[in-house]
């Protein structure tokens, strides 16, 4: 089968674990031909790389909203069997569409439907209130209102180019049932979208070991916004303390943007010394980190995904996270690991104390935690649910 893949960010070889990358990777390795685009956004890359047997990563520039490199690669890839496009927010989607939808199937994995600044009234707690679907310009009539109505021309014209190839795929694949549901109310055909997880790369737990902190460690994962929790985790952690005096919290992140107030509010509630913040962080040390951890906190306001729980879940971590989309779809609570109630800090201090200190409860959640994720979100797996998805969609 020769399938396109084509995301925003999602082939670079400096990010392996991105999903749609691993995806490309094993429907290479299974014998498939597979070209993958994504934006051009780094120069010092080359724009077309021979990744791997049966892979060929593409970049593409953008002009505005257009990209004349992508009708040229239209012309050298020839038709593929089937594309497969990654991210909603995706300006290269509409030109793919008009490129080879009347010729092609196409199907779309949104990762994260409510990341949609314009499905949203706040993308950092987005199931705080009501959808605004209404904002969405998805018709040719909606967008010409729109400018008649004197929106911003470039703003309602990026609206109306995003959210237009919505409904025209052939296939969504949501990763969540949560997502399928949204997705549904948005005028999706439901018998049309297929619940197909991300895959993650789980060799590098099987060959790799780490032996258990000898401090009780927890570790965070996640960009330092609102819609993460680490605010959460901060404010949780005199409240584990006083019940595990010798705690101490990892916090890895790249994104940085709320670092003085993490501090302030560390030094507030007095519990700075028991912090050790990582920045930089590549994917050996995030694997050891993770195997030397005794519990990963994500106490998230929604995830489109959630992919550190699973990775934890395959290092032999405990994990806590939020009773909310999509981590409750991700982690089973009292079965492969535990849900804290929504924006609760007594919760979330009271479900993490819980699993740091019954040991059986921890040694059962782990060993189940681990065999599931092996078993649901293995990169050959995943790769045989979306191949199935594409063959019904090729037929």
């Amino acid at each position: 089968m020769h399938i396109l893949q084509i995301s925003t960010f999602g082939f670079d070889p400096r990010f392996p674990s991105r999903p749609e990358f691993v995806l490309a990777r094993t429907l290479a390795e299974l014998g498939h031909k597979v070209d993958a685009i994504e934006y051009w956004h780094d120069q010092s890359q080359p724009q077309r790389i021979e990744f791997a047997p049966n892979l060929t990563i593409h970049r593409c520039r953008t002009f505005g909203f257009l990209s004349t490199d992508m009708w040229q690669l239209g012309k050298q890839i020839g038709r593929p069997d089937l594309i497969h496009v990654h991210h909603l927010r995706h300006l290269l989607a509409y030109q793919a569409q008009k490129q080879w939808l009347a010729q092609v199937p196409m199907v779309l994995t949104p990762h994260g439907i409510l990341h949609d600044g314009d499905l949203v009234v706040d993308r950092e707690r987005p199931l705080d209130n009501p959808l605004t679907p209404q904002k969405l310009l998805r018709e040719r009539n909606q967008l010409i209102s729109a400018l008649l109505k004197g929106h911003h021309p470039r703003r309602a014209i990026r609206n109306y180019l995003i959210h237009a190839p919505m409904l025209r795929y052939h296939g969504i694949f949501a990763l969540s049932h949560h997502e399928k549901g949204i997705l549904a109310d948005l005028g999706a055909n439901r018998d049309h979208i297929d619940v197909i997880p991300n895959a993650v790369d789980l060799r590098q737990y099987e060959t790799i070991q780490h032996p258990k902190a000898t401090t009780p460690t927890l570790l965070f994962i996640g960009q330092l916004v609102p819609r993460k929790g680490w605010d959460l985790a901060i404010n949780a952690l005199p409240l584990i303390r006083a019940h595990i005096p010798d705690i101490k919290l990892v916090m890895v992140t790249h994104n940085t943007s709320q670092l003085q107030q993490l501090e302030q509010l560390a030094n507030a509630l007095q519990v700075r010394d028991a912090i050790e913040i990582r920045t930089k962080v590549d994917e050996a040390e995030k694997v050891k980190l993770l195997q030397q951890a005794h519990v990963l906190v994500a106490p998230s306001r929604y995830e489109g995904f959630g992919i550190p729980p699973i990775e934890a879940m395959a290092a032999g971590c405990g994990v806590v996270t939020t009773d909310c989309a999509a981590g409750n779809e991700v982690v089973t609570h009292e079965q492969t690991g535990l849900l804290s109630r929504y924006d609760d800090v007594e919760d979330l201090a009271t479900q993490v104390v819980r699993l740091m200190t019954d040991q059986s409860l921890y040694q059962r959640l782990t060993a189940n935690g681990r065999r599931h994720v092996y078993q649901t979100y293995s990169p050959q797996t995943v790769a045989m649910q979306s191949l199935a998805g594409y063959q019904q969609y090729i037929r």
